[in-house]
């Protein structure tokens, strides 16, 4: 009884402060496999739209020529212009030139990979603040699986206990996280590729650990676009969200957690956790 009261007075602390400070920018998270028109003209809109100047981050992907060379293609046709930042190792992240370069941007890209890439070569740089600021100001952020992954403060690294994925695991410290990029608000976990891979076992486990958090499960062809703390789908598939403010822990069993099924047009409130139809 006693840690369900806690994690419901976590849950209203959480809601206040989230209320009390509510960036300007938008955030795009997309689920990864797919990158739907509606989607992509929902990126494009929340970097200014024609003229916008749309910084690639191309740090989690084994192939970052590759991706920066297609996302010039794809922001030339509408008008935009591609900035590479391309971080590839944790020097890059507080060099001048890239900072001043990014300082320019009018939206953000991650893409998609590994995650821990970026976890280990941008989180706590300068490039992090800056993004950071910038996004505060009003620029838009965006990425695609693992850069959807590095939105939340609390990041899956997509590893379990062992150190390798295994999804079969389940239970409080069953999966490794470590801090990411934080443009969610504290409070808030996402997941990625979520029903397409039956990844709902690696939110539970998280917010067993943390039962004050808010988990968004996005799948595939799927994002959510997150606006004055607001999260919007949008769209081909779902978004799974889990609340577990009245969740009762009892061991490694739970009982009481909410569960929403979201589809384009539906919206959930971060702060009060309420959800709205079309």
């Amino acid at each position: 009884m006693l840690r369900r009261l806690s994690a419901l007075f976590l849950a209203f602390t959480a809601a206040l402060t989230l209320a009390a400070s509510s960036p300007k920018g938008t955030l795009v998270i997309v689920g990864g496999g797919g990158f739907p028109q509606d989607v992509q003209a929902a990126f494009f809109q929340a970097c200014g739209g024609r003229g916008g100047v749309v910084g690639i981050i191309p740090t989690s992907t084994g192939d970052p020529e590759g991706a920066l060379k297609e996302w010039k293609a794809d922001l030339d046709q509408v008008g935009m212009v591609c900035v590479p930042l391309d971080v590839r190792s944790r020097e890059d992240a507080s060099r001048p030139d890239l900072l001043k370069e990014a300082a320019r941007c009018t939206g953000f890209w991650f893409s998609g990979g590994d995650q821990n890439l970026v976890g280990d070569k941008i989180v706590g740089t300068p490039l992090q603040k800056l993004i950071l600021e910038r996004y505060a100001a009003g620029a838009g952020v965006g990425g695609t699986s693992a850069g959807a992954a590095i939105m939340s403060k609390v990041m899956l690294t997509g590893d379990d206990r062992h150190g390798k994925e295994a999804l079969s695991e389940f239970g409080p410290g069953a999966y490794q996280t470590r801090e990411g990029m934080g443009f969610l608000p504290a409070g808030v976990v996402v997941d990625q590729h979520f029903l397409r891979r039956g990844r709902e076992n690696r939110l539970f486990s998280v917010l067993m650990e943390r039962p004050d958090h808010l988990g968004l499960g996005i799948d595939e062809a799927t994002a959510l676009v997150v606006k004055d703390g607001r999260a919007t789908v949008v769209g081909q598939r779902s978004v799974m969200v889990f609340d577990p403010a009245g969740m009762a822990l009892k061991g490694e069993t739970f009982r009481d957690l909410r569960i929403h099924l979201l589809k384009a047009g539906q919206s959930i409130d971060l702060a009060t956790r309420k959800v709205s139809q079309p």
